[in-house]
């Protein structure tokens, strides 16, 4: 849906994107991830039209943006990581202004703002005055506005920036909403944990270079080569036999057990982790817990980026 080829952007003597090549399916929620100045904020305007690359090209949904801006424009929606509403006008006129602006059918337009009002949660403050939302309020109407011509598209620079948790839950549930919908997402963010939940593939950038780009589950890997798997557990009851059972099977040595609950690496597949959970329940063990820890996205960018500040 998204493919970058060389994509470079120079400011005189200032590189801010250099040479990054990369491409995102359609269905993906794309992290990109690094620190201020690596170059998102203008990678992402590249992708959109607002700023020519210096050399390189930008394609959307097949489309090369740079050589038809007007029809590539068409299947993006963005979000600035700044951006300004109209404060004087309702919830419901500014999304219809957006609509005629993006010259929806005339007679379609008040269908589709309601659509889009019921999406982004915004029901009860129809008829609201913008100025009286709140910031998360507003920046989910900016969502709605980026969606409001059905774009296959979506590109966020720092959605989250600014809000309080529960805004910024409310935010991931709606991007979730608008890719089981058919929308490739891509979001710029540092607040790394708000990517966790959803991302299905990150990027990280530093310095305006592209240093891993790919699924998280393949990133993953990507540090982790020797591909063992870190399995915590907890149970009722002594140590001594969850420590006799990993001892049998070779994986006490680089476990850390505690009173009722511990760690261990396991580098075998799925099949190979159920028959040693059944063999621990067989054994009498009394588990109340079990399961893989996975590296969460902060860990993976700490191993993947050159430990620059977030």
């Amino acid at each position: 849906m998204i493919r970058l080829e060389n994509l470079t952007k120079e400011y005189d003597e200032v590189v801010a994107v250099r040479d990054v090549s990369i491409e995102i399916p359609e269905g993906e929620i794309y992290g990109l991830i690094g620190p201020n100045g690596a170059g998102k904020t203008t990678m992402l305007r590249m992708c959109c039209g607002l700023l020519p690359p210096t050399a390189g090209k930008v394609l959307v949904n097949g489309i090369e943006v740079q050589n038809d801006l007007e029809s590539a424009q068409s299947q993006i929606g963005y979000l600035a990581d700044f951006f300004s509403v109209y404060d004087d006008l309702k919830v419901w006129e500014y999304l219809d202004y957006f609509a005629r602006a993006y010259k929806l059918d005339s007679t379609r337009v008040p269908e589709r703002v309601n659509e889009v009002i019921a999406e982004i949660g915004l029901d009860v403050k129809r008829d609201s005055m913008v100025k009286g939302l709140s910031r998360g309020m507003k920046q989910r109407l900016g969502i709605g506005r980026a969606v409001i011509h059905r774009p296959k598209v979506l590109l966020l620079d720092e959605p989250a920036s600014g809000l309080d948790p529960k805004a910024r839950f409310e935010l991931r549930q709606l991007l979730k909403r608008l890719r089981d919908q058919g929308s490739t997402i891509v979001v710029s963010s540092h607040i790394l944990p708000d990517l966790e939940d959803f991302s299905t593939s990150i990027g990280v950038m530093e310095r305006g270079v592209m240093l891993r780009s790919g699924r998280v589950g393949e990133l993953r890997q990507e540090v982790e080569p020797d591909n063992a798997r870190t399995i915590q557990i907890r149970w009722v009851g002594p140590a001594t036999p969850v420590a006799e059972l990993l001892r049998a099977h070779g994986l006490l040595q680089h476990a850390v057990l505690q009173e009722h609950e511990g760690a261990f690496p396991f580098r075998g597949d799925d099949e190979a982790l159920s028959q040693l959970l059944s063999e621990m329940t067989t054994a009498g063990l009394r588990l109340t817990g079990f399961h893989e820890v996975k590296q969460s996205v902060e860990e993976l960018y700490l191993k993947l980026s050159h430990g620059q500040v977030m």
